[in-house]
């Protein structure tokens, strides 16, 4: 697993932000998750199943996050096992291993209660697998995309089936399609990212290359995990540098967006700056080697030609 992978994993985690990927991510503000109330739920799955000529083989799965949490519509609460799948870049049958994932956590709930069952011997028999009436927790999976492009994969499992257009319909009666939830963090519009707040917010906001200062000005962070996360992301360490400038004491009271971007872009025009007086410094090193000097005194005062002598001693940033 990359650094990318991991930092977004440990963002994912966190209780606030995961009870928004489901609350406003997947069900639109519509339901509540309260993020106290999440319970860890394993995020290893392993079932054993059948593979042919009798034979059975044990597949094992796991999930980048998964908890249990009460969603309630402000009339019904409802028991949910929810997990959260990072990705980095478009998996192109991610829709199959969410399905996959999901039908793993109903037959592993499936198999514990029948286990118990056989032991407390309610199981009228074997065959019947589980008490007659046994209901299970509903499971629900998110795909939190990171990407610099926008995601081009399939969002369902019908996007991957051989099958003509004219018939996707009348398939559907037999073969049950699957759908998974999305959310594409980087191509979000202004409008989805305003439902959102806190760390999560101020992730979508920063992972923009312009940012809209006045929105910015009610995000709060008070996570470290957020700012790292952002910092692989985005594979710029300053976010990192100046969340660890803070103490624990200092991040719980909450770090203010609008006065972290001055001071990081600040930060970014003195190594702006530093880069590029290093950039000249090797060109004029190349040019001196080439005794070309004459020719280097002259594009310090002239910066297409000095752009020109970059590209033909082939010097580029670092």
């Amino acid at each position: 697993m990359g650094d990318v992978d991991i930092s977004i994993k440990n963002f994912i985690k966190l209780n606030s932000v995961f009870s928004q990927l489901f609350s406003q991510g997947v069900y639109g503000g519509k339901v509540s998750i309260t993020p106290d109330k999440l319970q860890e739920y394993d995020t290893a799955v392993q079932e054993t199943v059948a593979v042919g000529d009798g034979n059975r083989k044990n597949l094992e799965r796991l999930r980048d996050a998964a908890k249990v949490g009460m969603i309630f519509d402000g009339k019904v609460a409802l028991q949910v096992i929810l997990g959260a799948e990072g990705q980095a870049g478009v998996h192109y049958y991610m829709p199959v291993r969410c399905m996959e994932l999901d039908a793993l956590a109903y037959s592993y709930q499936c198999r514990k209660i029948s286990e118990e069952a056989r032991e407390n011997r309610t199981l009228e028999k074997y065959a019947d697998g589980v008490p007659k009436g046994t209901k299970i927790l509903p499971t629900v999976t998110v795909v939190f995309y990171t990407g610099s492009r926008p995601w081009d994969g399939p969002v369902n499992v019908y996007d991957m089936l051989d099958i003509p257009e004219d018939m996707k319909e009348w398939m559907r009666g037999t073969a049950p399609d699957y759908r998974m939830n999305l959310i594409d963090a980087r191509h979000m519009s202004d409008e989805e990212i305003d439902g959102f707040e806190g760390d999560l917010k101020a992730f979508l906001m920063m992972l923009r290359e312009r940012f809209d200062r006045e929105k910015l000005k009610k995000a709060v962070a008070v996570h470290r995990e957020t700012w790292y996360a952002i910092s692989k992301v985005k594979n710029d360490q300053r976010y990192a540098r100046y969340i660890d400038s803070f103490s624990d004491e200092e991040i719980a009271g909450g770090v203010d967006m609008d006065a972290a971007l001055d001071e990081l872009v600040s930060e970014g025009e003195v190594r702006g700056i530093a880069k590029g007086a290093e950039k000249v410094n090797r060109l004029g090193i190349k040019m001196s080697e080439a005794g070309r000097v004459n020719d280097f005194m002259k594009s310090l005062l002239d910066k297409k030609m000095q752009e020109r002598l970059f590209a033909e001693f082939g010097i580029e940033e670092e």
